[in-house]
């Protein structure tokens, strides 16, 4: 697997070194300086059918039933289930580089470059985000509550 710094160079992301744990959408805009609209979740999420990386905004929140309607029975992936299929912690896993379907909320589409997590909790990643969609090869769905 890539590592998180190679991948950011090759997508012309940058790697921001914070220097002290990140775990929350508050912390991400307090560090980086951003709206909460900017920073977003990488979230894994057990699927019937696989597992999936879902991408929201700061100020949403996944809907379950949605990805339902898709996917089958979900539910959010537990903190060791995320490090084995990841290789990140919580909090620190990564918009890019993991190898899970991906699914992208259209609402981080309205952003510049989004405020991600950065491969361990105390470092972010800011990139923008069609790279994520053109890295991951991330399907845009609706999947906020």
């Amino acid at each position: 697997m890539k590592r998180i710094e190679e991948i950011a160079k090759e997508l012309g992301a940058e790697i921001l070194e914070i220097g002290r744990p990140v775990k929350t959408v508050e912390q991400a805009t307090r560090e980086a300086g951003v709206a909460r609209k900017q920073v977003i979740k990488s979230l894994v999420i057990i699927s019937e059918s696989e597992p999936l990386l879902v991408i929201v905004d700061g100020e949403s929140r996944v809907s379950l039933p949605k990805l339902e309607e898709r996917f089958g029975k979900c539910r959010f992936a537990r903190a060791k289930e995320v490090k084995e299929l990841t290789g990140y912690e919580v909090g620190g896993v990564p918009p890019v580089g993991v190898p899970l379907r991906t699914i992208i909320d259209p609402r981080v589409l309205e952003n510049e470059h989004v405020i991600g997590g950065g491969g361990a909790v105390d470092r972010l990643i800011r990139i923008r985000p069609e790279r994520i969609i053109e890295y991951q090869r991330a399907e845009v769905m609706d999947v906020r509550e």
